[in-house]
């Protein structure tokens, strides 16, 4: 099969607009649902991690804000109700055990 580089990029085109992936069949290059990625256990646990500590960097920052409010008294009643979920919020983060594959996250505050 041999297929010119103004083919191919037409079908890429193509296949992007309309979330579908190339694949060469019976020498042919024709449009497909893309497949779903399949993780291996330890790429899912190296997300976990990732996910984990950004969350936990949010968190951080978030509760710093809100210290900073109660410290120079201009947290309201919202903000001191705000402050004791996201450190109850980033002390569940730190029970999780990245290495479960099946690891659900805490919903952050709001």
């Amino acid at each position: 099969m041999t297929i010119t580089n103004q083919e191919y990029a037409e079908a890429a085109i193509k296949a992007n607009e309309e979330g579908r992936a190339l694949k060469v069949e019976n020498d042919k290059l024709t449009l497909v649902d893309p497949q779903p990625m399949k993780l291996t256990g330890e790429q899912i646990i190296t997300q976990n991690q990732q996910f984990k500590e950004s969350l936990l960097k949010e968190a951080n920052i978030e509760i710093d804000i809100l210290n900073d409010k109660l410290e120079f008294d201009a947290a309201t009643n919202d903000d001191i109700t705000l402050l004791k979920k996201w450190k109850l919020y980033r002390i569940n983060l730190k029970k999780l055990d990245v290495n479960d594959i099946n690891l659900t996250f805490p919903e952050r505050p709001y």
